[in-house]
Order: C-alpha cells, then structure tokens, then sequence
C-alpha cells in the first residue's frame, strides 16, 4: 500500500488525541479532543476544516459546562447537516465520574453549531453511528454491564433500542465488547468490528439483516483498539486501529476479507506511545486516514496520511 504522505496537522502542547475524519459538501473536517491529558476532566472538541493536502482552513472549538467531552464522531445527517457525537463525562472535583450522556451537536455550514443535545441512554457509550437508508445505527456499550447495545433511529430526533443485548459476557462467552464501527452491504447487511477488552481480547466481526436484532460473531484474532472500516468492495474492508506490539501499541491498516472473517496487516503507521483512533474515508479519489500519536517529543499530537486509491489491487 503507498501513502503518499504522512505530516501533523495539529502539534499544540495539549493532549490531542481521539480522531475522526468526515467530508461534508466537498470539505475535509477532522475533529478530536483536546485536553490535559489523556483522562482529565477537562475535554473539549476540535474541529478542523482542511484541504485536500491537510492544510487547515478554518478550525472550530466546542465545550459543554462542566463536561469532559470525549471521543467526538462526524458524519452527515439524512437531510444534509453535519453531525457531531462526543461522550459527555461530568466529573466531580476529583475527576470521579458522577454520569455520563451521549450528546450531539449539528451544523449546516460546518462553522456554526447548534445547541447540544443527548441521545441514548445515561452512562451507555455510544461511540459511533453509521447512516443508512435515512436512518442512523450504532452500539452502545457499558464496562459494568459488558454488553452492547443496538440503537437505530434519528439522533435529533427519536433514537431507539433496537437490540438490548447484541454482544454480551453473558449471552455470548465474550467479555467486556466496547468500541466499535460497522458498514452496510448492498443488500441492506450490516457489518460490525468491536474491541474487546477481556478473555482474549481478541476483535469479533458481526453480521446481522435487517431489522439487526439477530447478530452473529465471528472471531478476528487480533486485538483492535478505536476500530474503524472503510469498505472496498462487498467483500472487502479496510480498518485501522490500535495494534499491541512488543514494543508497545501503533497505529495500523489491515485488510478485512469479510467472507473468511480474515485480517491481513497491511502497515503500520509511524506511531506509539498513547496512540491511534483512527479517522478513515475515501476523498478526491485518495483514502485520508487521522491518528493521534505521542512517539515524538512524548508529545500527543494529530496527523493526517493520505494513501493512494484503489487499494483492492495492493491487498495480497
């Protein structure tokens, strides 16, 4: 696979991390968050507007009063706005979580924003959504209840349950699932990717049919932090996640053959330290991909890689 380059587009001396990428009538938008540190309480969102070559054009800033906002998500809503989701913790004096609401913000210039608002459920993680067919979808999940859950609907609107217990220790043997993306296949299929964090921490592929109340895992055997998917073809999925090394986590693009449930390891971006969480699409006939990383200077900080398209031709 050859990138074309690889270069931070956001250096200042805070904590950076927590990426996604959207485009959003014509434009290149990342956002992340920007903190302290990595678990501190005071967490705001960062929106950059960038060119196709990863120079900033105009770059917005969003807060929440007495919120630690975290791991923000962009997508475009059904009737053309752009949609922000972030994790809203409300931290006491110690930094202790007293709750924590979903919440989202749009806007339909990507420079002003509305009012925020919450969607699904109190202390349930939603971590991303995916739209398709008019509709958002996405899972939710809580560390002390180890399961997901399924939500489809409006997310200003009216956001439903649809699956109360997609992945769970108890149903399915599979401990703590918690991050996760999904694509949608011509035939109204839904593909999920989700980390886990216990047993063996090993990422399970997911495929469920509409109305995606019936879902079937398979195992990846492999361990993927912050998962994202850009699909290729009906058959073949890009992600880029965080990869656990000897030498410690980076930031890495693998292959999904989503027929074989099979990852192949494509690259490993220049990464380490607190890293990854990836934004990943495709743009101007190139595929742009955002990471946070810290192996310069211990110094968290975005970057953008721009990779060349197609890469169905590179997978081996």
């Amino acid at each position: 696979m050859l990138i074309n380059w690889i270069k931070p587009i956001w250096t200042k001396p805070k904590h950076s991390a927590f990426t996604d990428l959207c485009v959003f009538q014509g434009k290149l938008y990342c956002c992340f968050r920007e903190a302290t540190n990595h678990i501190s309480g005071d967490g705001i969102i960062r929106i950059l507007t960038l060119t196709s070559e990863g120079e900033i054009q105009h770059e917005n800033v969003l807060r929440l009063p007495e919120a630690d906002l975290r791991d923000p998500k962009l997508s475009v809503t059904d009737n053309e706005k752009l949609l922000l989701l972030a994790y809203a913790r409300h931290p006491d004096t110690n930094n202790v979580t007293r709750f924590s609401q979903p919440m989202t913000w749009f806007s339909g210039d990507g420079i002003s924003w509305s009012n925020a608002k919450p969607i699904g459920d109190k202390n349930w993680w939603l971590w991303r959504i995916k739209w398709h067919a008019g509709l958002a979808h996405g899972f939710a999940y809580n560390r002390r209840q180890q399961r997901l859950k399924f939500y489809s609907g409006l997310p200003r609107r009216t956001f439903q349950l649809v699956q109360d217990e997609a992945l769970s220790q108890e149903k399915h043997g599979l401990g703590y699932p918690n991050e996760s993306d999904l694509i949608f296949l011509e035939d109204h299929s839904c593909v999920s990717l989700i980390r886990r964090d216990a047993d063996s921490c090993s990422a399970q592929m997911g495929t469920a049919k509409p109305p995606y109340k019936q879902w079937k895992w398979q195992d990846l055997g492999e361990y993927i932090g912050g998962p994202v998917m850009l699909k290729i073809d009906e058959n073949t999925v890009l992600v880029a996640g965080r990869l656990w090394r000897e030498q410690g986590p980076k930031t890495a693009l693998w292959c999904l053959d989503m027929k074989k449930a099979k990852l192949t390891l494509l690259n490993i971006l220049p990464s380490g330290g607190d890293c990854s969480y990836p934004g990943l699409l495709k743009h101007e006939n190139h595929i742009y991909l955002s990471y946070y990383s810290s192996h310069l200077n211990q110094n968290s900080c975005i970057y953008l890689a721009k990779i060349n398209f197609p890469v169905s031709n590179e997978v081996e």
